[in-house]
């Protein structure tokens, strides 16, 4: 008997594997490739921070693209860091309802084009701007911007969404600029040079705190243009574990850009821009090979809305 049951039980299991062989699962997937809309989606409307000013459901053509697992917050983007949505090119319908009894805010038509892009909503009752995503960088490099050591590149790129008053987007073109710290470390070339002090050697602090002048990122943008990602240099403070380094930031606004001394600038030669009354400045770790975006968004005479978002893309 115990025979049988053996032979039994082996010949259901070669059955049951032979009709494993013959299974097919199929997915309900999209083919990707060079000729379909690759999208991010960005909240950047200039409203009050809080929890049920998220978006918690987001739609494109009925389909459903995010709900309150992958919620949009204000002053966000989704789907994530190098993630993207996918689409057919062309005219599609795209949808936002705020909050979790998820009241519909946003109801317009988009055009999506072919490759990377940025869907940002910046008023819900306007269309929204879609910039492409472009990484190629300018050949050749600023040699100003070259690596040395302990230094090498991140990429930023700068997006001018500032609104003066609700619904008045900026009519100024806002130069971004950035300032960074010059030899925080000695390097090999100090060493070459026999720069390095007695007790000192490759990778120590050199206690030299010197800046750079400040530097245009880009040129100046209207609202709702980009400067593109442009090389800014990333000065370690720390020889091997750190890939990060802080660097400062600000924004001019000359008077051929719009500039009004007293009331959208600074009093003072350097035109600096005016942000609730005080001079605007920020500062950002900025990471070694990444990619980031600083959206500049919300009303510039509201002192808890106007910042810029710090956003890594790759």
């Amino acid at each position: 008997m115990k025979k049988i049951k053996y032979i039994s039980i082996a010949l259901l299991a070669t059955s049951f594997m032979g009709s494993c062989e013959k299974m097919e699962v199929d997915y309900d997937a999209i083919p990707v490739g060079d000729d379909m809309a690759q999208f991010q989606i960005g909240h950047y409307t200039p409203i009050t921070t809080s929890a049920e000013n998220n978006i918690y459901k987001v739609e494109l053509d009925g389909k459903l693209l995010a709900n309150n697992t992958n919620v949009l917050k204000y002053y966000n983007t989704i789907p994530g860091a190098s993630r993207f949505y996918y689409a057919k090119p062309g005219k599609a319908n795209l949808k936002l309802y705020q909050g979790t009894d998820l009241k519909l805010v946003f109801d317009q038509d988009i055009t999506l084009i072919k490759g990377k892009q940025n869907v940002i909503v910046h008023d819900y009752n306007a269309s929204p701007i879609i910039l492409e995503r472009n990484f190629d960088i300018p050949y050749p490099l600023d040699p100003s911007k070259a690596t040395f050591d302990t230094d090498t590149i991140g990429y930023i790129r700068f997006i001018n969404l500032m609104y003066e008053n609700e619904g008045q987007p900026t009519t100024m073109k806002l130069q971004y600029q950035y300032q960074y710290t010059l030899h925080p470390l000695y390097t090999n070339a100090d060493k070459d040079a026999g720069l390095i002090p007695d007790g000192k050697k490759v990778g120590d602090a050199t206690g030299d705190a010197t800046k750079s002048a400040w530097l245009n990122l880009g040129s100046p943008v209207a609202f709702g243009e980009s400067t593109g990602f442009q090389p800014v240099p990333v000065k370690k403070t720390t020889y091997i574990a750190q890939g990060a380094a802080r660097i400062d930031f600000r924004i001019v606004v000359t008077a051929a850009n719009g500039g009004v001394p007293g009331e959208t600038v600074m009093d003072n030669v350097d035109w600096l821009l005016k942000v609730n009354g005080k001079l605007y400045t920020d500062y950002w770790n900025i990471t070694i090979g990444r990619y980031t975006t600083h959206y500049f968004a919300g009303l510039r005479n509201k002192a808890t809305v106007v910042k810029a978002y710090s956003y890594a893309e790759h």
